[in-house]
């Protein structure tokens, strides 16, 4: 990748040890809106417009192998890229749907008189392959490349695809939280599993397109993370009833239900577990104010002669006993150990 003017390379480097397992990865600063112009390009021509050009200043992240792409911007100031007849003919850029996921600012594109926008909690899904007019204002996203084919054969749409979802669903974050992970660990993947994240990721937005929001047996496990997840976030104050939480999280009761059934547990059991680990968590605190015993145990849900009981059930000690412990291993931390 080039950089003129203000543009600078941070990184870019290999990661893996065999350049066929590799994915690359880039950061790059942007401080002219020429610059910008000629990396934006790279991706998918347009004629670019900015506000204020010459205060233009923008970062990408990006992580590619031959199959998929994603980058991450920050941008501040704003500006309009035309997607041109003249552009479309020259680099079709119609093997692959864009997927864009806004964390600040909102996203919206032209064709001719349909508008389509996402802000942040929603998703775009959509192609460049033919005439439009993009908005993108001062904002930050995630933006992943993927292969036509990919969701083509799993929406089968009648003409060309353009989608926006709601990403407030049980699975819409569950989408979100792994494109969010497969950012942050871009030095540490391999181009398979960085593949098979990408996949997945498609697979589920597919799933949400087509309102069918009943994991496969292959989700299973990121579903039933975001049950126990929202459970353990939600401990003493929201509410952990199934109904409720299967609103939050964009399913039926039912659905909820045969989710935890088909892992081999009930709501029971992982509100259960989860109630218990975050009381855990509140017995660790060493402070002055810490709550008491009782305390824990009513935020938790339990009664204190309940609470007792399944958590020495589950832990193997009472929870006096595993504060009084938990006490004395932080005491003998804090104490200079002889010979250190």
């Amino acid at each position: 990748m080039s950089s003129t003017g203000q543009a600078h390379t941070i990184c870019i480097w290999t990661v893996g040890d065999e350049a066929v397992l590799a994915v690359n990865y880039y950061d790059l600063t942007v401080d002219d809106a020429k610059t910008w112009t000629e990396v934006s390009n790279g991706f998918v021509p347009m004629e670019q417009k900015y506000r204020e050009p010459d205060r233009w200043h923008a970062e990408l992240f990006g992580q590619e192998t031959a199959a998929y792409r994603m980058v991450h911007w920050n941008q501040r100031g704003d500006r309009i890229a035309h997607r041109t007849a003249s552009s479309v003919r020259k680099a079709p850029r119609d093997e692959f749907y864009w997927i864009i996921v806004p964390e600040r600012g909102a996203y919206s594109i032209r064709y001719g008189d349909e508008i389509m926008q996402a802000a942040p909690g929603s998703v775009m899904v959509t192609g460049f392959d033919e005439v439009c007019l993009k908005h993108v204002p001062t904002s930050s996203a995630y933006a992943l490349q993927v292969p036509r084919a990919e969701i083509d054969h799993r929406v089968k749409p009648s003409g060309r695809l353009r989608l926006v979802l709601d990403m407030n669903s049980g699975l819409g974050r569950v989408a979100k939280d792994m494109i969010r992970s497969a950012h942050a660990e871009k030095s540490n993947l391999s181009d398979r599993e960085f593949n098979a994240i990408c996949e997945r990721i498609s697979e589920l937005l597919c799933m949400l397109s087509l309102g069918d929001v009943h994991p496969q047996q292959a989700h299973l496990p990121e579903a039933v993370e975001a049950i126990r997840r929202y459970v353990r976030e939600n401990v003493g104050v929201g509410d952990l009833r199934l109904p409720a939480v299967a609103h939050t999280l964009g399913w039926s009761p039912r659905k909820l239900r045969l989710v935890l059934q088909q892992s081999g547990t009930t709501y029971r059991d992982v509100r259960q577990d989860e109630t218990l680990r975050a009381a855990r968590d509140m017995l660790e605190n060493p402070a002055r104010d810490a709550m008491s015993i009782r305390q824990v145990a009513v935020r938790s849900g339990f009664t204190p002669t309940w609470f007792s009981a399944a958590f020495k059930a589950r832990y193997g000690e009472t929870p006096g006993e595993f504060r009084r412990r938990r006490l004395a291993e932080l005491a003998y931390q804090r104490v200079p150990q002889i010979g250190a």
